[in-house]
């Protein structure tokens, strides 16, 4: 398979060191300063050809190196920085579903924490949001208030961390627009009448005067950069740090954040090099840190790019790779990921290359509107939705149209950033869809992606095995996990029989296949079966609907819970004879003492909406008090939710 942006098996759980040909005093070793910006995607920036007006950030850019493919690992903000701070993918460490806690197994870190052993000042203000569980991420300080000044020693290398907030999705809700606006000199802000409207968007006023707003955002986060720069420069310090200036994933818009697209993967990177490091941050083919490089880059290289700058050995358990400096290597693709956002299911992978971006859609019933009650707060979702109910969404809208999804997708990326022709039909692409299938499938199998496991599953397995990590690469008698082991051997069969179950939901139905699995031992793959016979039933391109039916009804009685859960969901959703069954099923895991079990069950009530009718007041009336903090948000926003359809129409 081609070398993609992680290494292909976490083997060893030793740090390995490297040849480093590079300074180790401390007065020689740089600074680095790294400025952050949630929600923004590459090409609103004026250095990238967009239309904000980004006078210092574009500065940055014109006198440093600007990367024209870097994407993050996922489009929402807490896996994404999961990725960052570990340099680890959420898929492999169980931290991509939207804010829950997985645990980071030992001995990995947060890289910080390697930054500070070797003598640097780690500071962070403030942003942590990890979708990890408490641990040491490295941080010397972290708050509202830390900042490289606060280090007793000038001479100490320091690496200071600022997660500029202004572009974040929220600066769309309510007031907030208006008063970024109003905050900016009239010569920078943007006319709604001049707004070029994406072809995946009905060209409307609102949508107008937000995708204004958003490129006001940008122009009072230029501001807040230029303010560190300043401050940077006043205390003597541009020559002898490394800037990196940076997104955690798209606009928080509708196609942008949370979406498998470029609109939502495709960041900004830019990296400013002093002349006295200029031989030490050098690319792969060895030119210095300047005009645009067209390297792929993940977010999760981060990390080991930083490493690498200070001269510190880059952990043979890291999934990222160095991308500029004395190690830095070329990758051949990157992958994003997208599993549950909020209370709203999901799983969805992608590859990009040079030239494609392919999509892999694991549970293609999900309606094209997937989006979270969060982003209700954007004036866009709103249109959108209006205009889909009006029959009124443009061409390039289908994205958003769709009530169901296509197993696989392929773009041009290079020629069609706004993906708006699917290629996977189109026999000339034929080789290229392969070619990225390939690559996806050799990852997620390398790697282990944790995502195969339905997450009642997954944090269950975790807790017994000590880390989401571990249940793939378990240890023996005590050890750490260890390649090549009878151990390792049964959990890559396991791993693969769960990933061929998963990925035949989507292709061809094949009835034996189903059944065979639905009969088989692992719990997990027998949930696959089940939304492989549920899907092709509903839709009635396999077996007959009686056959499905009778294999979900025995389903129903399964030793598993998220088994009889998504059994319970098809049975009511296609209304059989089974309906009275099915929901007893669910009012039973509604029940349970099981908090991730019982929020899957609630999300699942709350996708039947009416269906789901006669458990609206057991649902709503269950205590919460002694659930963890997660899941109990997402189950409490999904119990709101059934409340007020409760309240009858006004």
């Amino acid at each position: 398979m081609p070398r993609v942006a992680v290494v292909a098996v976490l083997a060893a759980v030793s740090s390995v060191a490297l040849a480093a040909d590079v300074p180790t005093a401390r007065s020689s070793r740089p600074n680095i300063l790294w400025i952050s910006a949630e929600d923004l995607s590459a090409g609103t920036l004026g250095c990238y050809g967009g239309p904000a007006r980004t006078r210092r950030i574009d500065a940055l850019a014109a006198g440093g190196l600007r990367f024209d493919a870097a994407f993050s690992a996922a489009p929402v903000c807490a896996p994404s920085r999961s990725a960052i701070i570990t340099a680890v993918m959420p898929t492999s460490l169980g931290s991509l579903p939207m804010r829950c806690r997985a645990t980071l197994p030992p001995p990995m870190s947060g890289f910080p924490k390697l930054l500070r052993e070797a003598g640097y000042h780690c500071t962070n203000n403030s942003k942590t949001d990890y979708n990890l569980a408490p641990f040491d991420a490295g941080w010397n300080e972290s708050g509202r208030n830390a900042h490289w000044r606060s280090r007793t020693d000038a001479a100490q290398p320091f690496f200071a961390v600022f997660n500029l907030t202004v572009t974040h999705e929220s600066g769309l809700f309510g007031d907030r627009p208006r008063q970024v606006r109003e905050s900016l000199p009239e010569s920078v802000r943007s006319d709604p009448a001049s707004i070029a409207v994406p072809p995946f968007y009905p060209d409307t006023p609102v949508i107008r005067t937000a995708l204004a707003h958003r490129l006001d955002l940008t122009a009072s986060l230029d501001r807040d950069v230029g303010r560190l720069l300043d401050e940077l420069a006043a205390d003597g310090l541009v020559d002898s740090t490394i800037v990196l200036f940076w997104g955690d994933h798209g606009e928080g818009i509708p196609h942008g954040k949370r979406f498998l697209t470029e609109h939502g993967l495709r960041v900004p990177l830019v990296v400013h090099v002093p002349e006295r490091f200029a031989s030490l941050a050098t690319l792969p083919d060895g030119r210095p840190a300047s005009g645009v490089s067209r390297d792929l880059v993940s977010l999760l290289d981060l990390g080991p790019t930083m490493l690498d700058l200070a001269g510190i050995a880059i952990p043979t358990w890291m999934e990222g790779r160095s991308f500029l400096g004395p190690h830095a290597t070329r990758a051949d693709a990157v992958i994003g990921a997208a599993d549950r956002m909020d209370a709203a299911p999901g799983f969805g992978r992608s590859v990009r290359d040079a030239n494609f971006r392919y999509v892999r859609n694991f549970l293609p019933w999900i309606d094209g509107d997937d989006l979270p009650d969060y982003a209700s707060g954007v004036p866009i979702t709103a249109e959108l939705r209006a205009a889909r109910a009006a029959g009124a969404l443009p061409a390039g809208a289908a994205w958003f149209a769709r009530t169901k999804r296509p197993a696989e997708e392929l773009y041009d990326a290079a020629h069609d950033p706004d993906q708006l022709r699917d290629l996977a039909g189109e026999p000339s692409h034929a080789a290229a869809l392969e070619r990225m299938r390939a690559s996806l499938r050799a990852w997620m199998r390398s790697t282990r992606d944790t995502g195969v496991l339905p997450e009642a599953m997954l944090r269950r397995e975790a807790r017994q095995a000590g880390s989401e990590w571990a249940i793939f690469h378990p240890g023996t008698a005590g050890e750490p996990f260890t390649p090549g082991t009878a151990a390792d051997a049964a959990a890559a069969a396991r791993y693969d029989a769960i990933l061929a179950a998963a990925w035949a939901v989507a292709d061809p139905p094949d009835a034996d296949a189903a059944a065979t699995r639905l009969a088989g031992r692992d719990a997990a793959v027998r949930f696959w079966a089940v939304q492989a016979i549920g899907w092709h039933a509903s839709v009635k391109e396999a077996w007959a609907t009686e056959d499905g039916v009778a294999r979900l009804s025995a389903a129903l009685r399964d030793t598993e819970p998220a088994v009889r859960i998504a059994a319970a969901r098809w049975l009511v959703a296609s209304r059989t004879p089974a309906a009275p069954s099915a929901i007893e099923a669910l009012a039973g895991a509604v029940r349970g003492d099981d908090a991730d079990v019982r929020m899957m069950a609630l999300v699942v009530i709350d996708q039947l909406g009416d269906l789901g009718r006669p458990l609206w007041e057991a649902a709503t009336s269950i205590d919460l008090a002694k659930d963890p903090e997660f899941p109990a948000e997402y189950s409490k926003r999904t119990i709101a939710r059934l409340k007020r359809r409760m309240q009858p129409a006004r």
